[in-house]
């Protein structure tokens, strides 16, 4: 029995890679990939995941592809072998029902969260990698103890330590606790850990930074793991774990376990959902087993055919067979924002962490104006006062937006998609272009940002109309309102009101926002315009017009309907409109 099912975790992990490899993020993607990808160029790594840093260092040095893209090649490598450990996991748990293993398998490729974390530079794969397969090793052990899985396990346990400390920890206590259990010899558990202790320490010798910190945030957890399939293999998962754990199957008890405490992890201290739909995969694998009890002695025919509905629910579900692939935009916005600057040397200062990533990468990896140097992320009230000082010393300054902490806004001017900050107040001359298109959907809202803050710094000029060409807002103004924005500035009556709205309960996604500062043009030079009633933003800004038109009252229902935030925004704008020039505010 043992080489056909070995076969059957060897043929998942090899037609998984063929396929996670020809879909592989083809270049370093944003934020946190991105930041990846600069380390295992400078042949670094983090605290946070030290074992995952070593190995993209290795990765790195394939003589294929950019960096990015070879980081892709390794996080292919852990998808397959992650997807080859539900299988195995679904077999020492179902020892009868090994083909239960593919439907779970089957179910997490087609999550988006995985694939996208397959694609590009993701430690946290690396976690569910090992947590997959510390829970197979312990597992098979269980059912019949051997060195080989004890090894499987423990090397699995160690796995998330060095890309997930904190869950790693916990998972590695529960682990020799099971094998323990389960009658492993003392002396192998002692070597094993002892082995993990040496590991831990070259890990962490010459690692950047400190351990991950505790982040509470079930919002982030829920939105990193409910996309698409991704929801599937949640509901499935449990409802198998659960099922498992109600009918005494003893593995589906530690299952049952080990989801709880990824799902804290995922709370708590990362909210990368990997680890937790790998652990959910096992369960998944549950489900059709258990629907085979009914007729066990056609076991190999119901079991795939009760896998059937769950994979068409995850097509079902949404996009299962791309991946959210940036492709160039990051390089074209490192262009975009510090290739047409003037030559340094300088300082580049991002308030945008995606795109100090970008500009990073392009740096470190592409040479990108070597002239100017990429200051680390700071409070705005210190990299401030590092724009001061180089201006002090005629240097030159960039950022993403026209001004920051105690910075003016009016002492900047715009070059392609950043603003050089200066020490005299220049006027801007040139037509803005319109939005950028960067693929992806993180490209997208960072578009949308440089967008905005290009139309406000406009505004802020007084050429609204340039402000509604930097929006791409020209389909919605004619040329007679054009007209109209170009000869119209904010007054008492009519003040921008888009600076004072607070974040509401507004839907994903941000190219609503650009019709909110159309909007907002439009109050601003008279334009008769309906009230929208959603998103919240757009609906609370018409009930703002409406308020200084006189129409409503700052304790108007409807403004309280919108949530305290929007209540406490309201009380703001009316002390500044009432508030005389020159007065101080309350």
């Amino acid at each position: 029995m043992e080489r056909p099912t070995s076969w059957l975790e060897l043929g998942v992990f090899t037609v998984a890679l063929l396929v996670l490899v020809a879909t592989a993020g083809s270049g370093p993607g944003w934020d946190l990939a991105s930041g990846h990808a600069v380390l295992a160029a400078q042949l670094e790594r983090t605290s946070a995941a030290p074992l995952y840093g070593l190995l993209a260092d290795l990765a790195a040095q394939l003589p294929a592809g950019e960096v990015g893209f070879r980081l892709g090649v390794l996080g292919a490598v852990l998808g397959a072998l992650t997807l080859a450990g539900v299988v195995a996991a679904a077999r020492a748990v179902l020892p009868k029902d090994p083909i239960a293993g593919l439907v779970g398998a089957v179910l997490l490729a087609l999550a988006p969260p995985f694939r996208d974390a397959a694609a590009f530079a993701t430690p946290s794969l690396l976690a569910a990698c090992g947590a997959v397969w510390a829970f197979a090793g312990a597992a098979a052990h269980a059912r019949e103890p051997a060195v080989r899985q004890l090894t499987i396990a423990l090397v699995g346990a160690a796995a998330v330590i060095g890309s997930a400390p904190w869950l790693g920890a916990v998972l590695t206590v529960a682990t020799i606790a099971w094998l323990d259990r389960s009658n492993a010899k003392r002396e192998h558990l002692a070597i094993g850990t002892g082995a993990i202790g040496i590991a831990m320490i070259t890990w962490w010798l010459g690692s950047l930074g400190a351990l991950p910190g505790v982040d509470p945030s079930l919002t982030a957890m829920v939105a990193a793991s409910g996309q698409g399939a991704a929801a599937i293999v949640i509901g499935t998962g449990l409802l198998g774990a659960a099922f498992g754990a109600a009918t005494s199957l003893a593995p589906a008890r530690a299952l049952l376990a080990w989801i709880v405490l990824a799902v804290a992890h995922a709370i708590v201290i990362d909210h990368a959902a990997e680890p937790l739909l790998g652990l959910l995969a096992i369960g998944c694998a549950i489900v059709p087993s258990a629907v085979a009890r009914v007729m066990p002695e056609k076991r190999a025919l119901v079991v795939p055919l009760a896998g059937v509905p769950l994979v068409g629910a995850a097509l079902a579900a949404g996009a299962a067979f791309s991946i959210d692939d940036p492709h160039d935009a990051p390089a074209r916005l490192a262009t975009d924002m510090i290739g047409g600057m003037p030559p340094g040397p300088g300082v580049i200062v991002m308030t945008s962490a995606t795109a100090w990533s970008a500009v990073s990468y392009a740096q470190v990896v592409a040479g990108a104006r070597p002239d100017l140097v990429l200051l680390p992320p700071l409070p705005v009230t210190t990299s401030d006062g590092a724009v001061a000082d180089a201006l002090r010393a005629d240097q030159i300054a960039v950022s993403d937006v026209p001004a920051f902490g105690r910075l003016d806004p009016t002492r900047a001017l715009a070059r392609g998609r950043g603003f050089q900050l200066r020490t005299d107040q220049p006027e801007p001359t040139e037509v803005p272009a319109p939005p950028a298109t960067y693929a992806s959907s993180i490209g997208d809202r960072l578009a949308v940002a440089l967008a905005i803050a290009r139309g406000r710094y406009e505004a802020a000029h007084g050429r609204l109309d340039a402000a509604a060409r930097a929006t791409g807002l020209t389909s919605r103004f004619g040329a007679a309102e054009l007209a109209m924005l170009a000869t119209t500035a904010p007054s008492r009556e009519r003040p921008a009101l888009f600076g004072f709205l607070p974040r509401l309960d507004d839907p994903p996604g941000s190219r609503w926002r650009l019709d909110l500062f159309g909007d907002d043009l439009a109050w601003v030079a008279g334009i008769e315009q309906p009230l929208v009633a959603s998103p919240p933003s757009r609906k609370l800004h018409g009930l703002w017009r409406e308020l200084l038109a006189g129409k409503r009252t700052p304790d108007d229902s409807e403004i309280f309907a919108l949530g305290p935030a929007a209540v406490a925004a309201t009380r703001e704008l009316v002390a500044a409109v009432r508030t005389p020039p020159g007065a101080p505010s309350n």
